[in-house]
């Protein structure tokens, strides 16, 4: 079994482990019935008992849920367990020939009530499944919260971000340098994997300083309604935000002492 996007090699290695379980929990039980062909059809279930599994033996199956592929399967996946339970489940189809074997759902189980050792490979396949559509569920989110962000590139000298203008972007910096200028005054530096221009995105205010690129630049820009979206789903990267304001207030904090110090 794969996604229809792109997989991890975490989940792919899931997806061997399911399909090893699927052997062992699939080779102690007789088939409900002989092995049969599907030509392509749009929903493989359409003429099958509710209590029945389907196991491919050659072939694949395509699944889709609320109209949208969600995965491919493959020879030894086993199919239907939901349905078999009268549980939500989206629809089964094939586009060419595929080679499948039947099992009754309660024959699967019952073997499970009096041999421990396959008892237990049950539950590693059903614990193996969640792991996997857990994985799937994580990289769908990561996909609808992905910022649908530009890339901007600066000569020395040009301004990236000028002081007073209303805050509608965040920037990370990915190679060169830049500065930033308050009231002419340069109060820090911006160095290559840097986020920057976050703070009036928070605060709603004007931006409090310009950023002017020291050399040749390439920005990745991110809208601020995208950027709060992808905050509120991954908080983790608030962590390094909250450093770097951190690291910039203190250093400010720095250069405001020596300015009182230079003038007493």
């Amino acid at each position: 079994m794969y996604l229809s996007t792109k997989q991890s090699e975490l989940m792919s290695e899931l997806a061997a482990k399911l399909s090893a379980l699927t052997e062992l929990i699939c080779a102690p039980v007789a088939p409900a019935e002989e092995t049969f062909q599907v030509a392509a059809s749009d929903d493989i279930f359409a003429d099958i008992p509710p209590t029945r599994l389907l196991r491919i033996v050659e072939g694949q199956v395509d699944y889709s849920l609320h109209g949208k592929l969600v995965m491919h399967f493959e020879a030894g996946d086993l199919l239907g367990l939901p349905r078999s339970l009268n549980l939500p489940q989206g629809q089964f189809s094939c586009s060419g020939p595929t080679t499948l074997v039947a099992y009754e759902r309660d024959s699967l189980v019952e073997y499970a009530s009096h041999d421990l050792k396959y008892q237990r490979n049950w539950t590693y396949f059903l614990v193996c499944s969640i792991s996997y559509f857990e994985q799937a569920l994580t990289q769908e989110l990561r996909g609808e919260f992905q910022p649908a962000a530009g890339f901007l590139h600066f000569r020395a000298g040009e301004t990236i971000i000028q002081q007073g203008d209303t805050a509608d972007r965040v920037y990370t910096l990915l190679e060169g340098a830049a500065d930033a200028v308050c009231d002419g005054v340069t109060v820090g530096q911006i160095h290559p994997n840097e986020i920057f221009g976050a703070l009036a995105v928070f605060t709603r205010q004007p931006r409090m300083a310009s950023v002017i690129a020291r050399s040749d630049c390439t920005l990745l820009a991110v809208r601020k309604e995208e950027f709060i979206a992808l905050i509120e789903h991954q908080p983790h990267i608030c962590l390094g935000l909250i450093e770097e304001m951190a690291a910039k207030i203190n250093q400010l904090n720095g250069q405001l002492l020596q300015l009182k110090s230079g003038g007493i």
